[in-house]
């Protein structure tokens, strides 16, 4: 008899339980499907994937990750709704529904768009997100309407499930259904992991993975939903300091106080800075199979120095604007000009230039303040701004998905240089080049078959270039203006199928024009976004000292050596001519490292190798130093 009472009692226990644990069933499998399709999607980017982890172990970490997730989010709900029967009341349990229908579907479409926006960020989503674009349904309209359609319904649909979903679970619970047990012991987890920090609450971080799996392998295995959420809990700006040396060791190796040495004595030069949307270096390599065929570009190459061993230092644009006209890497997940840090000692390059009585200007296709780049000059200090709304009549003129094309911006940004007092400095940053590379109507030119789609906006942008160029060589300023070209971060040449690759993943061109020079020079030297700004000043001749984590690209001795890049929340990156190193600074580990002249399909990692310890040691103090610099100077020491 009390057996057959215990198992009436287990019976119960289980009815009353068992739907929520249908629910959360459903949930986890539409959340493997996405995973699987993000993994199936992304395989080729997921750089040394598997090496060193076994497929379980990736099931195993994606499972619990996105279980985890699912759980906290649903706790709060179960909650609420033994609230709401408490209190006897069906509006707040249909509001619960509501408001849960739509968590989880944010946090599945949260899934869904890292599936295809992994390829542009490298990472899962963060706060950062916010700070993409200031406009999401202007901007959405500027795609074709099957796609907007197709979007909506996809949407919708999912939006449908999931509150269906939610329904069926609210009616189990009306009818008897308490789901008691669950919610107690859920609840007392939940509340235990936010007031004890311990191991159990670790479980929640994204990176807790990296206890068994490397940092590429880490994006698998996270729910976008907790990367997003903790991200933007902690506002995007946590900056861990690190330690690995003394300070006196670390400012030794890596000063960013230093002096400019002026290219030019005989005067102040104008410069002229191209910021290239999504440009790699394939398309002016003659040795790649991507090479574009670029009038304008092909006959720069032939006057100007151009740097073949060039990098950017991030994925994203903020970053890479932030890197190019402020010298200083971002640590955190949102821009730097965004941040609590955005007061750090650094030099304003319009301010510097403004004591040499130089006036500025940006000029860009897209709306006002869109990436924050509005705000981005004013911390720089550049004196004007110009986006699509200050160009006449700009609702008619050839249209990109992401602003205007190159060819309706470009005469707006002469006009506005000669209107401008010289000496100057006039910054461009193109659109058409970016993903996903819809050309001008009236560009119809025959392709090579073998064109890719960013092959082909880079033509067009040549193109543009070539109208930009005829006119400002009549233009009394141009004899004495230095004309600068670098991407602002690195893209796939191929299109978004691509593989990516620690080397030639951030590898950029770099090209310095001086017409009153026009020389031929080709530079093997690693270079890197951060040396634009020292350059800029040095053509100015401005004699003060600059803060910057570059050099000056006209001052060989005042180079690193070194390009450093930031590929994830924790993982670091230095090359200089022969080899690569991946640093992960979450749990102290040397991830990759190869030696890119003679092993180009990156086989052989000697991150382990007894013989390479000379090279892993020697490049690891050097991007240690770098972190702990940075580190350093974000959380407010003194700049050396």
């Amino acid at each position: 008899m009390k057996l057959s009472s215990t198992a009436t009692s287990s019976r119960s226990a289980w009815q009353n339980n068992r739907p929520f644990l249908v629910f959360l069933a459903v949930l986890l499998l539409l959340h493997s499907v996405l995973k699987i399709l993000f993994y199936r999607y992304n395989h080729s980017l997921l750089f040394a994937a598997g090496s060193g982890s076994g497929g379980w172990l990736l099931a195993k970490w994606s499972l619990v990750s996105d279980l985890l997730c699912l759980l906290a989010i649903n706790t709060v709900f179960l909650f609420l709704l033994q609230l709401a029967r408490i209190t006897r009341s069906r509006l707040a349990a249909q509001l619960t529904c509501i408001l849960f229908s739509i968590v989880n579907t944010g946090a599945l479409l949260l899934n869904v768009l890292d599936v295809f926006y992994y390829r542009f960020r490298f990472q899962r989503a963060s706060a950062d997100l916010l700070y993409v674009i200031n406009h999401p349904f202007g901007q959405l309209f500027h795609f074709s309407i099957p796609v907007i359609i197709a979007f909506t319904a996809a949407v919708a649909l999912l939006a449908f499930a999931v509150w269906k979903l939610h329904r069926w679970l609210c009616r189990h619970f009306a009818e008897g259904s308490n789901h008691r047990v669950v919610t107690l012991g859920l609840l007392t987890c939940l509340v235990a992991a936010f007031l004890f920090r311990n191991q159990f609450s670790r479980i929640l971080l994204p990176a807790y993975p990296l206890t068994e799996l490397t940092s590429n392998e880490l994006p698998v295995v996270q729910n976008s939903a907790n990367t997003f959420l903790y991200s933007v809990i902690r506002g995007g700006d946590e900056v861990f300091p690190h330690q690995y040396m003394t300070d006196a060791e670390c400012d030794s190796l890596f000063p960013v106080r230093k002096k400019i040495i002026a290219a030019d004595s005989s005067g102040k030069k104008n410069v002229v800075l191209f910021i290239m949307e999504s440009v790699a270096y394939d398309f002016f390599d003659s040795s790649s199979r991507f090479k574009v065929a670029m009038p304008v570009f092909d006959s720069l190459m032939d006057r100007s120095t151009f740097f073949t061993n060039a990098f950017c230092y991030s994925h994203e644009s903020n970053k890479g604007i932030t890197a190019m006209l402020s010298g200083l890497p971002t640590l955190t997940d949102i821009p730097l000009y965004h941040s609590p840090y955005v007061n750090i000692p650094h030099t304003p390059l319009g301010q510097a230039l403004g004591k040499r009585g130089y006036q500025s200007l940006f000029c860009i296709g897209d709306g006002y303040d869109n990436f924050g780049f509005a705000k981005c000059m004013r911390w720089l200090g550049v004196d004007d701004y110009y986006s699509e709304e200050a160009i006449p009549g700009y609702q008619q003129l050839p249209k990109h998905s992401m602003g205007l094309q190159d060819e309706a911006v470009l005469p707006f940004f002469l006009s506005k240089i000669r209107e401008t007092k010289k000496p100057f400095l006039a910054i461009h940053y193109n659109i058409s080049t970016h993903y996903p590379y819809d050309l001008s109507p009236a560009y119809r030119p025959n392709f090579p078959a073998a064109y890719t789609e960013p092959m082909r906006s880079m033509q067009y942008y040549d193109h543009c270039l070539q109208t930009f160029f005829a006119r400002a060589k009549n233009e009394p300023w141009f004899s004495n203006t230095v004309f600068l070209f670098c991407s602002d971060h690195w893209m796939f040449p191929e299109g978004i199928e691509g593989k990516y690759d620690p080397v030639t993943g951030y590898r950029i061109p770099i090209l310095l024009y001086d017409p009153s020079k026009a020389v031929k020079e080709v530079r093997h030297g690693v270079v890197s976004q951060f040396d634009i700004p020292g350059t800029i000043l040095s053509l100015a001749g401005y004699a003060d000292s600059l803060i910057s984590y570059g050099g000056n690209l006209l001052d060989p001795a005042s180079l690193n050596g070194f390009a450093f890049a930031k590929s994830g929340s924790s993982l670091y990156q230095v090359t200089d001519s022969n080899y690569v190193l991946g640093f992960n600074t979450g749990n102290n580990t040397v991830e990759y490292l190869y030696n890119h002249q003679t092993d180009a399909r990156r086989k052989n990692n000697l991150a382990q190798n007894n013989n390479a310890s000379p090279v892993r040691d020697a490049l690891l103090r050097e991007l240690k130093a770098f972190i702990q610099k940075a580190g350093a100077h974000y959380k407010g020491k003194p700049v050396k």
